[in-house]
């Protein structure tokens, strides 16, 4: 699914990696271990494209899709846990508004523009149904769950979380979008030890 060829790089003058050739297939789960300052995180980041290559190529299988978690997390300041973790979803939460919008057009319009404006909402309606809109809402509450926040939790501020929090609200954020990869740079680095 992704393919490393001759992947070099540089910090300065100094050369870190040289000719690294590497080839991640489906199905398994491969871990990059050395010291501190070593270039994993460049290593990563050159992966998804946030760095430049020093040289080399990285090639992605066509149609897939990565998904990347940092070390350190930006969250949305002022966000609560639900809302940071459902921002994930913004497309499918902007169709959403978007079908109600049409449907109280829908009311006032006769002749061709209602036919019009149904078709628009006829496509966008199985749009939304085929990405699975209708349960956008359990979806992120099971994900949330699944990684140790309770219901009580989803209302506190994402500013006041520890650091192993911040990084499991931006894994369900990863989780949500379905990426076909997932490149985990130190995920348990910050978690809670419970």
């Amino acid at each position: 699914m992704i393919t490393v060829s001759d992947l070099e790089i540089q910090f300065g003058k100094r050369t870190l990696f040289r000719d690294v050739n590497l080839k991640f297939t489906p199905g398994n789960c491969y871990g990059v271990i050395g010291a501190n300052g070593a270039g994993k995180s460049t290593i990563l980041k050159m992966i998804i494209g946030e760095e430049p290559l020093d040289g080399g190529d990285v090639i992605l299988a066509k149609g897939k899709t990565l998904g990347y978690l940092a070390q350190r997390q930006d969250l949305t300041s002022g966000n609560t846990i639900y809302e940071e973790v459902k921002s994930a979803k913004a497309d499918i939460f902007a169709m959403e508004a978007q079908l109600r919008s049409i449907e109280q057009e829908l009311k006032s319009l006769t002749g061709e523009d209602l036919k019009n404006r149904l078709d628009t909402y006829n496509r966008l309606q199985s749009e939304y149904e085929a990405k699975n809109g209708y349960a956008c809402e359990s979806e992120i509450t099971g994900v949330l769950k699944g990684l140790g926040f309770t219901e009580d939790d989803f209302s506190k501020q994402t500013d006041t979380l520890s650091g192993g929090q911040k990084t499991r609200v931006s894994l369900g954020k990863l989780l949500l979008t379905s990426p076909d990869i997932l490149l985990l740079d130190e995920p348990t680095n910050h978690l809670d030890l419970s």
